[in-house]
């Protein structure tokens, strides 16, 4: 193998281990927020009767789904629309779920 084919070969795999990690920061934290305790938690969300899910940067929430739950802080890099499935815990069963995130009051526009 030539040079310029294992300069190729290394660029492609470095390209892809980056897009794999675009959820994650260059410290391995998620783009999206962190993992806390419930007891941190200001809002509840039970995904059996939520209708749009809507946070403001900063909110804890603890998601329901039957007698699953866990709780994650949104702190989003950009307060884009972030699937549910990126932060919930893969036992979890969320599918289709996007949370929206919006700017909080404290924030700079």
């Amino acid at each position: 193998m030539n040079k310029t084919m294992m300069a190729a070969l290394i660029a492609m795999g470095t390209l892809s281990a980056g897009m794999a990690q675009a959820d994650t920061m260059w410290n391995g934290q998620s783009v999206y927020g962190r993992s806390v305790t419930a007891d941190a938690s200001t809002k509840v969300v039970d995904l059996a009767s939520a209708k749009a899910l809507n946070v403001t940067c900063g909110d804890v929430v603890t998601f329901v789904n039957g007698s699953q739950r866990f709780t994650w802080r949104f702190d989003t890099v950009s307060h884009r629309a972030v699937p549910l499935s990126k932060v919930a815990p893969a036992s979890f069963g969320a599918t289709q779920q996007v949370v929206y995130v919006s700017r909080n009051a404290m924030e700079r526009s």
